[in-house]
């Protein structure tokens, strides 16, 4: 598991530039234009980045996996095919969370630039940009983790077809979810109130995260069964 993971990590390492510079330019372009709105505004960069880290760093690892033959490479490797799907989410969980907390310090060393807005620098602040940058990639992974597996099984190109597909589809439940004529949105909304309390913010973000733990550990055994029965 330990070699799988550095190899994976070898790779990563080559993509850290060219996703670290989009990220960076969606972050400066989002708070720029979102600074006057308070707190939403300030965190509205980091939310961005770290929702979109997830499925860049999937995307970006099965393409180099097609791009490079190091799919059918690896599996002549001495790993078992369960340490290579391990070690996939793993860096793809890890490059997230690396992502989103540096996205958030990013928000949190910007506040200061924007007091002029009557934005304050206080705990409660960068607390609150710190949750909705966890809960945003969080979100995001969850999504990951439903396309996963059909990367294992079709091959890239193939499977950025279907994980598009079903992301607008996730798009669509999400909006219908969130909808105000939707009583489980009224009900979202009432917990969180117009200015949360710092428990409860951490409490939902909690049970994102165990919803988000238990996905991956489901996503992962379905991966596992599905490459192990795949002929590389």
């Amino acid at each position: 598991m330990k070699r799988a993971f550095m190899s994976e990590l070898a790779i990563a390492r080559s993509l850290i530039p060219s996703i670290a510079g989009v990220g960076l330019f969606i972050f400066v372009v989002l708070t720029l234009a979102n600074a006057s709105d308070g707190d939403s505004g300030m965190s509205a960069g980091a939310c961005a980045v770290s929702a979109m880290s997830p499925i860049i760093v999937m995307n970006s690892l099965a393409g180099f996996d097609n791009q490079n033959g190091w799919e059918r490479y690896r599996a002549t490797l001495p790993f078992s095919r369960k340490d290579i799907i391990c070690a996939r989410y793993l860096s793809v969980i890890v490059f997230s969370a690396v992502m989103a907390c540096a996205a958030t310090l990013l928000s949190v060393v910007a506040i200061p630039f924007f007091n002029s807005a009557g934005i304050p620098s206080t705990g409660q602040t960068v607390f609150e940009i710190a949750i909705a940058s966890a809960a945003s990639m969080l979100i995001s992974l969850m999504m990951v983790f439903l396309a996963q597996p059909l990367f294992f099984r079709f091959g890239h190109m193939e499977a950025l077809r279907l994980s598009v597909g079903l992301f607008a589809m996730l798009g669509c439940l999400a909006m219908a979810t969130l909808s105000s004529s939707n009583p489980i949105s009224n009900w979202l909304m009432s917990i969180a109130g117009a200015n949360p309390d710092p428990a409860v913010l951490g409490c939902l973000c909690a049970g994102i995260a165990v919803l988000a733990l238990v996905l991956c550990a489901l996503s992962c055994i379905v991966s596992t069964k599905v490459y192990r029965a795949r002929d590389l």
